[in-house]
């Protein structure tokens, strides 16, 4: 049954290519609490792929979130029936990914443009579903005429206000926000993630407005203390990059936002387990996706430089009974 009752005070963010089933499996070791959120997944891909392979999970993920792509409202209505069906806890659409690709599918930060058509699809995705459904955007996009002149009607706190106002019409009431506009051109999704200027006050101020809706800050967030001051004016954060870079960032997320015991995380332990789900794994699903989570482990070692190029080998090699000794030998050292 769905969990209806998720607790977003701490969220690792939809990331393309970084929180595949694996690297979620990975998170969840090291914290029982964060909630986990899937990458973002066309609606049409869902409708017309292999929807079982784009939904697979494992039970130990919970809470995650279905995270989806798209403006069709019948699809984005199938799309969240099959969250139920898939036992999500929750189903998020992307208003705020600046890829062209993506844009070009008429998904992601362009939909801010359209705030009826927004507000539209919520209102179909809550129809079919008693879960959580929630909204993912930024503040503003940046957008340029047909003679590549600045349009800065989309780039103001006015039109941030009236564009939550009406997606609001929509009854949802939880919003995650990376406080950045997106550049709709000029800027690759990797450069949009950095720099634009982050303006946490556009979030704090909405939050004031509509004090009744969970707003969760995403954007520049690098320690746990940065984490923390958000909750002084907000419900909850969502972190990503900092998490791919380094998974056990989230180790004492646990105790920090969530009140439980401070237990220390073991992180052979975790390195142990997780090997256990590759071992059980590596006939079924792909190579990279089981092992690209453990290049992150890394993070902070000194000469890990030559330490990942001795695992890309034992990647490419597919010796996982060495990499696990090797990996297990660092976590020692």
């Amino acid at each position: 049954m769905n969990n209806l009752n998720v607790d977003y005070r701490f969220s690792v963010a939809p990331m393309m290519g970084v929180t595949t089933p694996s690297a979620r499996y990975m998170y969840r070791l090291i914290s029982k609490e964060a909630v986990l959120f899937t990458e973002m997944i066309a609606s049409q891909a869902l409708h017309r792929g292999d929807y079982k392979k784009l939904l697979r999970k494992e039970n130990i993920e919970k809470p995650v979130i279905l995270q989806v792509g798209g403006s069709d409202i019948g699809l984005l209505k199938y799309s969240t029936s099959l969250a139920n069906k898939f036992d999500y806890q929750g189903i998020n659409l992307n208003v705020g990914c600046p890829s062209k690709k993506v844009s070009q599918g008429k998904m992601g930060a362009c939909l801010m443009k359209e705030a009826e058509l927004v507000r539209d699809c919520l209102s179909g995705m809550r129809e079919e579903t008693s879960m959580d459904v929630s909204l993912k955007c930024r503040i503003g996009v940046d957008e340029f005429d047909s003679y590549d002149f600045f349009r800065d009607e989309f780039d103001s706190y006015d039109f941030f206000r009236n564009f939550i106002s009406t997606v609001l019409e929509s009854d949802v009431n939880i919003i995650f926000i990376h406080a950045r506009k997106a550049f709709l051109k000029g800027l690759d999704p990797k450069k949009n993630r950095t720099l634009p200027e982050l303006k946490y006050e556009f979030v704090y101020n909405i939050k004031k407005e509509f004090p009744d809706i969970k707003f969760i800050m995403n954007g520049g967030l690098t320690n746990i203390d940065d984490c923390i001051e958000q909750l002084k004016y907000l419900d909850g954060v969502m972190v990503g990059r900092a998490v791919q870079a380094n998974p056990f960032f989230i180790k004492d997320v646990d105790h920090i936002f969530y009140g439980q015991s401070n237990i220390q995380v073991n992180k052979s332990d975790v390195v142990k387990k997780y090997f256990d789900y590759i071992k059980m794994n590596i006939e079924t699903v792909s190579t990279y996706e089981l092992l690209s989570p453990l290049l992150s482990l890394c993070f902070g070692v000194p000469g890990s430089k030559k330490f990942k190029q001795e695992v890309n080998e034992l990647i490419r090699a597919r010796d996982i009974n060495k990499l696990e000794d090797t990996y297990l030998n660092l976590i020692a050292a």
